[in-house]
């Protein structure tokens, strides 16, 4: 597919997804408990929060068509282990070390109408994204990752940045978003700015951290990469027959997530290991083999075993197995740590995130 039909669908799909629903479906109301911010060291961000125009604070869930609680955005901030980095502007370097930002109300109900301003405007399911975000940045828009410098809120490395960067699909995004009467849309296109051409060096990964571009531009551009990352991985499954008869949407956004992490070719490589296994035992692959949603906590308790038994299970001759249970198996362990951030909501939390 050349670089011109790629842009045309994107925009088409934008445009698709722009037009609302009307059906609402809005979470029950949740009264979170807000740190103070009375450590010096965690209060960074304060200013600059306190700086945005009130409607990026504001409470704006009667606007949106899907929401989850606030209390989920939260959760996940409060139980974010990793790193997190300093940055003054978008044209820096980060500084790493910092400590964890003070969760007060300005910064979690940022993070959370930014999050929700994004799914609202293109009409996505807030539930969809949430794991996935939650175990890569916890919802903070500075995390950073020490070894490779992955940054903000959608843990976006250097090639990450570079692939959705293409001056035609960013200018065609702004123009749409200039264009929309969505209020959502209005508040993404009053803090999206261009990327700078070396945004995706490290000397600039700042890009995707400082206020006031982010979380909003992180958010956006996270949608951005997994829709190109749809269009491509979804010509290359319908080559494979095993898999084409059996794909669906829901499916399909399901393996993109997973190729956020692995790369698509890293994806298509464990799909044709499991379609291969499947060939030699003569078993048919259905969509519900597919699903790794569905099948994520049982193929957990194969990730619990020692490397011995999952080698002796690669060896195994196993007629009835998910992708899912495949993928822990040849320990893949990025589903497993969506399994078990997902076991975790939901104790706490509940099932209303995801």
């Amino acid at each position: 597919m050349n670089r011109y039909k790629i842009i045309l669908i994107l925009s088409t799909l934008f445009l698709i997804q722009c037009v609302q629903k009307n059906n609402r479906e809005i979470a029950s109301v949740v009264h979170p408990r807000f740190e103070a911010c009375s450590n010096e060291k965690s209060q960074y961000l304060e200013k600059q929060l306190s700086a945005l125009p009130f409607e990026y604070l504001n409470k704006n869930e009667s606007s949106w068509n899907q929401t989850i609680p606030l209390s989920c955005i939260q959760f996940a901030q409060k139980n974010f282990r990793g790193s997190f980095a300093y940055c003054k502007n978008e044209f820096e370097k980060p500084l790493m070390n910092a400590p964890r930002p003070c969760l007060s109300e300005n910064y979690t109900r940022l993070v959370y109408n930014a999050y929700h301003d994004v799914t609202n405007c293109f009409n996505l399911d807030p539930k969809n994204s949430f794991l996935q975000i939650m175990i890569e940045s916890g919802f903070h828009i500075n995390a950073i990752n020490q070894t490779g410098f992955d940054a903000g809120i959608g843990q976006f490395t250097g090639n990450g940045i570079k692939r959705v960067m293409e001056k035609s699909i960013i200018n065609k995004t702004s123009q749409l978003l200039l264009e929309s009467s969505n209020p959502s849309c209005e508040r993404i296109a009053g803090v999206f700015k261009n990327l700078q051409k070396d945004a995706f060096k490290l000397e600039q990964r700042c890009s995707m951290i400082a206020l006031p571009e982010n979380p909003y531009r992180s958010l956006l551009l996270h949608y951005l990469h997994g829709l190109r990352d749809q269009l491509s991985l979804k010509k290359l499954l319908l080559e494979r027959p095993a898999i084409a008869k059996v794909l669906n949407q829901e499916i399909l956004e399901q393996l993109v997530f997973m190729a956020y992490n692995r790369g698509i070719q890293g994806t298509l490589k464990l799909i044709d290991g499991y379609v291969e296994n499947r060939r030699k035992l003569n078993a048919e692959i259905t969509s519900e083999n597919l699903n790794l949603w569905k099948n994520l906590s049982q193929a957990r308790k194969i990730l619990k075993n020692d490397p011995e038994k999952r080698r002796i299970l690669k060896n195994s001759k196993i007629k009835k197995l998910s992708l899912a249970e495949y993928a822990m198996i040849h320990d893949q362990n990025y589903l497993g740590a969506m399994a078990e951030a997902g076991e975790l909501v939901q104790a706490r939390v509940g099932d209303q995130c995801f």
